[in-house]
């Protein structure tokens, strides 16, 4: 895999992800996004609104390698922002690690446990600067009305991406919390406890997350206790 220049192998690691959420760019930085690897990350709907682009970058990295990338890839994300701002383009970064990936094929005969109802969830008030994403999956217009009330009230918040050639139309449900032992900890009371329709639960760790500009919209940290 190479990312800018940066060339880690294949197979075996962990995946290293960058995204990039436009609010407004234009054909030419984005055309310079394709240039250092990165691929256009396509949406239905997205939170929080008004972004009108996505792409991802993204390295499988050895964990004895992954002190050495690090700086190379903070310094991609710190060359992207300046560039950025030089072009009057808005966006944010999220630099994280793919942790664990679980799948599950959708039953309907899974009853629904309410797991979580062990931890207390809060907003902090603060817009950006997770620790961690938790993803829970759905196939796109197939998730249990009580479900989806559920994880809202856990202040889990929803996107979906259109059906592509490679993978089908999803509904995902994203919690991002204020440490990653916390978002772990969901992680792990969901995936012994798989919710009615779920087909799949990510757990990423995220090292960090820059914007162009103070005022843009990020999702809120959530504080789970």
């Amino acid at each position: 895999m190479k990312l800018n220049g940066i060339n880690v192998p294949e197979g075996e690691g962990i995946v290293l992800e960058v995204h990039l959420d436009l609010q407004h760019t234009t054909s030419a930085f984005t055309a310079m996004l394709n240039g250092l690897g990165f691929e256009n990350d396509p949406f239905a709907t997205f939170f929080p609104t008004g972004y009108v682009a996505h792409m991802t970058g993204r390295l499988r990295v050895l964990q004895k390698d992954l002190r050495n990338l690090l700086p190379r890839v903070n310094s991609l994300v710190a060359g992207i922002i300046k560039k950025a701002m030089i072009a009057e383009c808005a966006l944010y970064t999220e630099v994280e690690l793919v942790r664990e990936i679980y799948r599950f094929e959708p039953s309907d005969g899974i009853l629904f446990n309410r797991a979580l109802d062990v931890l207390k969830f809060s907003g902090s008030g603060k817009l950006g600067g997770a620790k961690s994403d938790v993803h829970v999956e759905f196939p796109y217009g197939k998730v249990p009305d009580e479900v989806r009330a559920y994880l809202s009230e856990k202040m889990f918040y929803w996107v979906s991406t259109p059906e592509t050639p490679h993978c089908h139309a999803e509904e995902i449900a994203t919690l991002q919390t204020s440490t990653y032992p916390a978002g772990k900890r969901v992680c792990d009371l969901l995936v012994a406890n798989p919710l009615p329709g779920c087909t799949a639960i990510h757990l990423e760790q995220k090292l960090s997350m820059t914007a162009t500009n103070f005022n843009l919209v990020m999702p809120e940290v959530i504080m789970v206790g």
